[in-house]
């Protein structure tokens, strides 16, 4: 249970397997109260999770489907390949940012101007880098007119939340 609230007390980011999309949660609470953790989302078993260090976190899973947990796995955190691996999410926003320009129009933004304000996890800290990713704080609020593949503003996140989507996964 110790382990349970350090990850709690340190955030919890998620990653798609294939480096397609990620977010960054406050807390396990948030993560399961987020749709993408339920127990019929297409997208849950598609994450890998870490704590604000790089230390990979393996799912626990209830009976229910829910998620109970997420355990410490073995071996030391590994920030730099977090790190590598949220350059790939970004690099992938960026490329459907620049194969999708209209995307940015709804938030009065130019594809190169939304390009800029991308986090920079090549130069940046992983704190700073997670700093301006995606942080899904209110997971509760569904998000029902999701279009997906377009960036409207449809969720409580900013541009780059919604772009997050439009180039990845939305919100089951």
């Amino acid at each position: 249970m110790e382990r349970q609230r350090e990850v709690a007390r340190g955030g919890v980011v998620a990653v798609a397997t294939d480096d397609t999309f990620a977010h960054a949660y406050p807390d396990l609470r948030a993560l399961r109260e987020d749709s993408i953790m339920a127990p019929d989302s297409d997208h849950r078993n598609d994450l890998e999770f870490f704590d604000v260090n790089g230390r990979r976190r393996l799912p626990v899973f209830g009976p229910t489907g829910k998620l109970t947990e997420l355990r410490e796995a073995a071996g030391e955190p590994d920030p730099g390949l977090l790190q590598r691996r949220l350059a790939a999410v970004v690099r992938h926003a960026e490329d459907h940012l620049r194969a999708h320009p209209e995307l940015t129009e709804p938030f009065g933004l130019t594809p190169e101007a939304a390009i800029a304000m991308l986090p920079r996890p090549e130069t940046q800290s992983l704190a700073e880098t997670l700093a301006a990713f995606p942080h899904q704080e209110r997971p509760h609020i569904r998000a029902a007119w999701w279009q997906p593949r377009t960036v409207v503003y449809a969720t409580n996140g900013n541009w780059f939340h919604n772009a997050m989507h439009a180039a990845g996964w939305a919100h089951p």
